[in-house]
């Protein structure tokens, strides 16, 4: 009950328009919340694996093939395996087997932001359609 009093009194002083608002908050900070722990595990992962695998590659390369293969959930993992598992490769070959891995991991790594542009230009003019109704209601 007091829960509702609280959405009442916040509609009635800041307007209908503050329902979608407070929606696009609670939307745009859980996706924040997504984005950082998505991006600090893969940067923590990822950096100790290059320091890791790049060594063991010139003694071992079976043995780096398959450390990457276990950690085939990281993006930096799944463009290396990409290029290192072709059978001899020429540079532009194993270029292009790089590129094309390194193109197919941008959608991941990218994920949400179509949303965060979406919530940030319906926001900005939900607020200037909030300005307005007030100076309506004045």
């Amino acid at each position: 009950m007091a829960t509702l009093n609280a959405i009442d009194s916040l509609v009635s002083f800041g307007g209908i328009v503050i329902v979608p608002l407070l929606g696009f908050s609670v939307l745009a900070t859980t996706l924040i919340l997504e984005r950082l722990i998505f991006w600090w595990q893969i940067t923590r992962r990822q950096k100790r694996l290059a320091q890791e695998v790049l060594p063991i590659y010139r003694q071992d390369v079976q043995k780096a093939l398959m450390k990457l293969e276990r950690n085939r959930d990281l993006p930096l993992a799944r463009i290396f395996l990409a290029a290192l598992e072709l059978d001899q490769p020429t540079p532009e070959e194993f270029r292009l087997a790089l590129e094309s891995a390194g193109q197919a991991e941008i959608p991941i790594l990218k994920r949400f932001n179509l949303l965060f542009e979406t919530v940030i230009a319906v926001s900005s003019l939900l607020g200037l359609l909030g300005t307005i109704l007030g100076l309506i209601h004045a």
